[in-house]
């Protein structure tokens, strides 16, 4: 594939190094010439210093005959007008881009989801774009599956009622010297592990690989068996009564709604039925802000918000925050993020979720104690793949610092799995691991070597980043 990319910050550059690797023709476009001279020396792609928004710059580069346009520029209208321009001249070209407006963001998944629904090929993306991806939202619903689930670690929500949990094994935990293939054959054990990230680095374990003390595991369960998952590990599971939300700008604000006045918590309706009790449930906002602390104060009554500084110590102790179940540290600093979130638990706070800015955090997190780290901006990263892979993937989520890839897709009848046997598949080249199956009945389970499937199955897998080979073969193209 040719793909342009506009924007060579952060995300930009994460994702065309991603897409080199995967062997696509990449024109990435910035008109900031350090970026520019940056991404020239770290990227075996184009890289012109231009305004991506230019016609004339992209017909230049060659956008006649790219297959995607990606818009990634800090600036959202930027972003649009990129899109739109494109659209006018060549509508074929998938157009993608970053917008950070709610608003923007909202009116364009309404449409897009009017035109998911339409029998009409005249239906028009919204804005010139196929699709939108708002960081913010993307973070806040990672960051408010973990606190439902106890916070026991990253938590990807897979089809079907299936979860994967990231946790770490304890000292304790029962799972401790055992190999992956003695599992079974613990009481209660019934789910399975996707990935193993020792000291050594992340794998895909084999029947021989041990289990040791620290190591990170990525489990597959049903939803309702998550508790059960987290105490295999020694990894404590809570239902919390007294959260603490450093941060209310962008991210933070998304989560008070869903975390402070939420009806049901699926977790506690699972375990006990019925409504979650809301006076049981104490939300605490903490933002140096004084202007977003009394938006806040109005649109939330249930919410105290507290306008100060989270290092202020006459405040956090005349306050009592330091005795909270939960912080989440979700401000726009995500280093000021890691710092808060360790001090509050090594003042007496329970548990910490903290907003980091990229995946390479996740085991600095983990070494300052802190229980989960959501990357900002690897969850863009993984929204725009999953657009770019191909009509049968519908989802990526990348794991152990972008080592390996969770794909949602669909068997096509070019797959090589269609009509064959798990263990009649021997000639696939690449590490892979099949982790759930979705029969014709509509029936989801973790597949064992006997599982057929045929086209229009939906899998989940876990690949090695990069290995767009193998998922055509397995998902077909």
């Amino acid at each position: 594939m040719t793909i342009f990319v506009i924007g060579a910050g952060f995300t930009g550059m994460q994702l065309a190094k991603m897409l080199v690797l995967e062997r696509n023709k990449v024109v990435l476009i910035d008109n900031d010439a350090e970026k520019v001279r940056h991404a020239s020396d770290a990227l075996d792609c184009t890289v012109i210093e231009a305004d991506g928004n230019s016609i004339d710059v992209l017909e230049q580069a060659g956008i006649a005959s790219a297959n995607a346009f990606v818009a990634l520029t800090g600036d959202d209208e930027v972003n649009m007008i990129a899109c739109q321009i494109v659209d006018s001249a060549y509508p074929d070209i998938l157009k993608i881009a970053r917008v950070r407006n709610y608003a923007y963001y909202s009116a364009v998944d309404s449409a897009s989801r009017r035109k998911r629904t339409s029998s009409k090929d005249t239906v028009r993306a919204m804005y010139g774009m196929d699709a939108m991806v708002n960081p913010d939202v993307e973070a806040a619903s990672a960051i408010h599956r973990a606190v439902e689930y106890g916070a026991v670690g990253n938590i990807i929500d897979l089809k079907n009622d299936f979860m994967l949990t990231t946790l770490s094994v304890g000292s304790d935990s029962v799972l401790v010297g055992r190999c992956m293939r003695e599992l079974p054959g613990i009481d209660g054990w019934n789910f399975l592990v996707a990935f193993a990230e020792p000291e050594t680095g992340a794998l895909i374990p084999r029947g021989d690989t041990v289990i040791n003390p620290g190591d990170t595991l990525g489990v597959v369960s049903r939803t309702a068996d998550v508790a059960q998952v987290a105490q295999f590990a020694d990894a404590t599971h809570e239902t919390f009564r007294r959260i603490v939300i450093f941060g209310a700008d962008r991210v933070g604000s998304m989560l008070i709604p869903l975390i402070a006045e939420k009806r049901r918590s699926t977790l506690w309706q699972m375990i006990f039925g019925g409504k979650f009790p809301e006076s049981s449930r104490e939300v605490i906002v903490v933002d140096r802000n004084a202007v977003r602390c009394h938006e806040i104060a109005e649109k939330h009554p249930n919410v105290r918000v507290l306008c100060g500084d989270i290092t202020d110590e006459a405040l956090m102790s005349e306050e009592d925050l330091y005795s909270c179940d939960l912080i989440v540290a979700a401000s726009g600093n995500y280093e000021l993020n890691l710092v808060t979130a360790a001090y509050m638990k090594s003042k007496g706070a329970n548990k910490a979720v903290a907003l980091t800015a990229s995946t390479a955090y996740g085991a600095v997190a983990r070494k300052l104690g802190i229980d989960v780290a959501v990357p900002m901006r690897g969850t863009v990263v993984d929204s725009i793949l999953s657009h770019l892979r191909g009509r049968n993937v519908s989802a990526i989520h990348s794991v152990c610092n972008r080592s390996f890839e969770i794909v949602e897709g669909d068997i096509s009848d070019k797959s090589r799995f269609a009509g064959k046997k798990l263990r009649d598949l021997v000639d696939l080249d690449g590490e892979f691991l099949l982790l759930l199956a979705t029969d014709s009945n509509g029936v989801t389970a973790i597949p064992n070597g006997d599982s057929a499937l045929e086209a229009g199955s939906h899998v989940v897998l876990i690949v090695r980043s990069g290995n767009t080979d193998l998922l055509a073969k397995i998902c077909g193209k």
